[in-house]
């Protein structure tokens, strides 16, 4: 049944228009363009640079999925289908860790 709630969130994930959140069991620190996320239930840690940390700045303002697509597409010189792929990919990862949060949007 957990594996069903997983596969949920990550589908959730995958859409543009749901709020992703940070986790609030995790603290995390930026250092450079780096950000060192540490998950305080398991003691994990996780390194995000370049791409992967400015996600995380977004995500921590609560921006949907699809916000952060269009705001990275206009900061780096990459294709739209590229950037799509890697967000989803980073954020399902992200989910599947439980270091953030997929909500809803509200409409």
């Amino acid at each position: 049944m957990a594996q069903l709630s997983s596969m949920k969130k990550g589908l959730e994930a995958a859409r543009t228009d749901t709020v992703l959140k940070l986790s609030e069991h995790v603290h995390y620190v930026r250092m450079d363009d780096q950000v060192i996320v540490a998950d305080m239930r398991s003691g994990h840690y996780l390194g995000l640079d370049g791409v992967g940390a400015r996600v995380w700045d977004l995500v921590g303002v609560g921006a949907t999925r699809g916000a952060i697509i269009e705001r990275l597409s206009a900061e780096y010189d990459v294709s739209t289908d590229v950037l799509e792929r890697d967000i989803r990919e980073l954020v399902e990862e992200l989910v599947a860790r439980r270091l953030i949060e997929v909500r809803p949007a509200v409409h």
